[in-house]
């Protein structure tokens, strides 16, 4: 009984830590070209993340643009967006995490797409993630 209720409050206590990381940062990094990329927003995947965070109300610029000032003089105003994607043959699933200036992973999505055209199953899996995520809190 004991260690159940340690574990219920441990949960609730890894939930407020992680919502306490998405509230205090709303300036977001993303990058140009992911691994799976091999240009500049191939898939779409790059603007459409971009102006999904811009609907939960973050300020985006992508690495290859300047560094906006509130991140020159306090580096731990910004999350880094990193998306990967899983080897599968017959779906798209992408992992999106955003990492705070420590190197510590404050949000963590996963979506997947079954759609055979790549532009639109990448766009779709992304949808996927952040539809029902914690983000949807944040949503101005």
């Amino acid at each position: 009984m004991k260690k159940l209720l340690f574990l219920a409050l441990f949960s609730i206590f890894a939930i407020g830590a992680q919502a306490q990381g998405l509230t205090n940062t709303k300036i977001v990094q993303v990058k140009g070209v992911y691994d799976f990329q091999t240009e500049f927003n191939e898939y779409r995947v790059n603007s459409f993340l971009k102006h999904k965070l811009e609907e939960y109300g973050f300020t985006v610029y992508y690495d290859t643009q300047e560094v906006p000032t509130e991140v020159k003089t306090d580096a731990c105003k910004e999350l880094k967006c990193i998306v990967t994607r899983d080897k599968s043959m017959l779906a798209t699933k992408l992992n999106i995490k955003l990492i705070n200036c420590k190197g510590e992973v404050v949000f963590t999505a996963d979506g997947e797409s079954r759609l055979k055209k790549r532009e639109k199953s990448h766009v779709d899996a992304i949808k996927s993630a952040l539809e029902y995520s914690t983000l949807n809190n944040l949503k101005k």
